[in-house]
């Protein structure tokens, strides 16, 4: 099943986010699916919609992630702003404070003229406090990344970049009658520090009939390194509807 899904990953390309302590779940199989809809009629028209969606595998010995999350925008009934990501993890959890983790993600975004972004990497993860309804962790791990960009004319970015990048992370999740989550990334390049990615998310997820839940998100980017065109700084909110088993 793992090595299908990575086939999938490099074969198709798919805010590339990912909030890891969200999907661990519990023993056992378990995920969710998530979608949102916006839309603007009359003089303007405009639909926006998002969708998100993940399969947790915890085993003894380990822990599999499979998410996908994208996006699509209409304006006039063209499409203006489209992106998606699949992200994998495995991490070995035969020790409950030290885990090594091997991870993978493709993903793709217009609005930040991003074509294909591929990359794997592994890492170890710290569980630095976990009791029933909280944890924290941190992680670090280093990551290949691969992407290909649509530049404006006259834009000095590389069209196409290939490097290696230092990748580390926290969590922090508490899991009560309203449901929090947040994971921030510190993503230097080896080559140039000053080449730097600070992702973070921020879910809050409440129940409301059986499995059916709404999710508050608000996502936020920074890349010092991007195209003409792009926005240094990159901030999303969003609220969605879905079912978790």
């Amino acid at each position: 099943m793992v090595a299908a899904l990575l086939l999938l990953l490099f074969t198709l390309p798919l805010q590339a986010q990912v909030n890891i302590e969200t999907y661990r779940g519990e023993q056992g199989v378990g995920g969710d699916l998530r979608f949102s809809l916006r839309a603007d009629l009359g003089n303007v028209d405009v639909v926006k919609s998002d969708w998100a969606g993940h399969l947790t595998i915890r085993t003894a010995t380990g822990v599999f992630l499979g998410i996908c999350k994208g996006g699509v925008g209409l304006l006039g009934g063209k499409r203006f702003a489209n992106s998606g990501v699949l992200h994998l993890r495995w991490t070995l959890t035969a020790d409950s404070r030290y885990q090594p983790e091997v991870f993978a993600q493709g993903d793709y975004a217009k609005p930040r003229r991003l074509d294909t972004r591929m990359l794997a990497g592994a890492g170890l993860r710290f569980n630095a406090y976990q009791q029933e309804h909280r944890s924290f962790s941190l992680g670090a791990a280093l990551m290949w990344e691969r992407e290909r960009l649509t530049l404006l004319p006259g834009d000095p970015h590389p069209a196409s970049t290939q490097l290696v990048r230092w990748s580390s992370y926290a969590n922090f999740s508490y899991r009560g009658n309203v449901d929090f989550a947040t994971t921030v990334y510190a993503q230097p390049a080896f080559s140039e520090w000053g080449n730097l990615r600070v992702l973070g998310t921020v879910e809050l997820s409440t129940l409301l009939i059986g499995p059916l839940r709404q999710t508050t998100s608000i996502d936020f980017r920074i890349d010092t390194q991007s195209p003409r065109g792009v926005e240094e700084r990159d901030l999303k909110f969003g609220t969605s509807f879905g079912l978790k088993f």
